[in-house]
């Protein structure tokens, strides 16, 4: 009778494991493709083979989702909007202090303001052609704000032709050679005008027709080894350009054009990659006719400009004279252009503090700068039209460009300056001096 049960139990326990094993393996062919099953129950391919044919099916189908996504990415964006970028910049201040005054009548304020506040579009059309627009935002002697075009340009990438690389041509309301170009060395326009501009000789952008570039390509890892990605030719760059004279918010008033160039060397790119001498030189005439003589006076700058960049240092020497400004208004008795004297330094340094702080570490700077005018340097009219310009101050970077800054600025002026905007020295004027303190938050994206 054991036998009998033990036989019994044997069989049922076989016939179980056969039913579970058959279900697991149906279980298993299962899981591949239907097509790969019909293919296995009929002994045309192995359980091997099937696998090997599902994992790559899988690889291909994977592949064809990701460029059918890519495609869809590519399409969704409208024609019209394909190449299109938009920028804003602007200077939020807060500035408290006392302005010069004739016979030191100067004046107090402590004010919130929009320093400026540009809007750029730019659409690339073709790996060739371009345009650029920029409105300056900013608040007239009423109070009122009023946009105005700063740069309204179409621009033209022409060919490499031997040591010329990366051209580019702008036709229009475009930047003029200098300004731009030490913008990008001097980081803090959100504090105030470069040297030459503050002395009231030009601005950064006017109508006509200009073309720039670099000596030799770019210079490898220009970002890594000088800190600025911008005017990167490997041995140097170049800007020239023809232009009305009159500057970007000034109506031409006579027939002469300006001409303009920047000439740009790196002596030593492999040595010392951040060191670069520039000349910069301008010829033309004044945008006004003098009472005097009723000519338009003369209007040429010279200026010799040594910067050396460096990831955590910056350093600057300007020496510049002009005779007259674009205004025309830097005229002598006789209606002939005064000659000016002017002579500029500037130093940024990143200390390294990531034993403090890692975030702040080439992100925290400090900096100061001189200035030195003299508007009349062979005292044609006055002995002592001058000023000397003090900034010290720090600033943080707290995200790709968007800066908070703080500084203290002091300008002396001498007895026989006019103003920061007028013509000519004004003889016993005696505007004595300016001082403010400043905070300035740069919003960039």
């Amino acid at each position: 009778m054991r036998k009998i049960v033990l036989i019994f139990a044997t069989v049922a326990i076989g016939l179980w494991w056969a039913t579970l094993a058959g279900a697991a393996a149906g279980n298993h062919i299962s899981s591949y493709d239907p097509l790969l099953q019909v293919l296995m129950k009929k002994g045309i391919i192995s359980e091997r083979e099937a696998r090997q044919i599902q994992n790559e099916a899988k690889v291909i189908e994977e592949q064809q989702k990701s460029e059918m996504a890519k495609e869809i990415r590519k399409n969704a964006t409208p024609k019209v909007l394909k190449g299109l970028k938009f920028q804003m910049l602007s200077y939020l201040d807060y500035s408290a202090g006392e302005s010069a005054g004739s016979h030191g009548a100067q004046k107090s304020y402590n004010r919130f303001t929009i320093k400026r506040g540009y809007f750029r579009v730019t659409k690339k059309m073709t790996s060739w052609l371009g345009g650029h627009l920029t409105y300056d935002v900013h608040q007239d002697d009423s109070g009122d704000w009023k946009p105005r075009l700063k740069y309204l340009f179409a621009y033209f990438k022409p060919s490499d032709l031997g040591i010329l690389t990366d051209m580019k041509a702008e036709v229009g309301l475009g930047h003029i050679p200098w300004l731009d170009f030490e913008e990008h060395v001097n980081p803090y326009r959100c504090q105030g005008t470069m040297p030459i501009e503050r002395a009231g000789t030009f601005n950064s952008a006017d109508l006509g027709v200009s073309i720039r570039g670099n000596f030799g390509g770019e210079l490898a890892d220009a970002l890594a080894k000088t800190g600025n990605r911008h005017y990167a030719g490997r041995y140097g760059s170049w800007h020239l350009g023809v232009y009305n004279g009159s500057g970007y918010h000034g109506k031409e008033k006579n027939g002469n054009k300006v001409v303009e160039g920047r000439l740009t060397m790196r002596p030593l790119p492999d040595l010392i990659p951040g060191l670069q001498l520039s000349y910069f030189g301008l010829y033309g005439e004044g945008n006004n006719k003098a009472e005097a003589n009723g000519k338009y006076p003369d209007y040429q700058v010279h200026m010799g400009y040594l910067s050396y960049e460096h990831p955590r240092v910056i350093f600057t020497a300007q020496y510049f004279v002009s005779e007259g400004n674009k205004n025309g208004k830097w005229i002598g008795p006789k209606g002939h252009a005064l000659w000016t004297e002017n002579y500029s330094f500037f130093i940024n340094v990143k200390p390294p503090v990531y034993g403090i702080n890692p975030w702040l570490d080439r992100k925290l700077n400090f900096f100061f700068r001189y200035d030195h005018v003299d508007r009349d340097k062979d005292n044609k009219i006055a002995d002592d039209a001058e000023y000397d310009l003090y900034i010290g101050g720090g600033a943080l970077e707290i995200f790709h460009g968007n800066y908070i800054l703080a500084d203290y600025e002091y300008t002396d002026y001498g007895d026989d300056f006019g103003n920061k905007h007028s013509a000519a020295p004004s003889p016993g004027n005696k505007p004595g001096n300016e001082h403010k303190f400043q905070m300035v938050y740069q919003l960039k994206f």
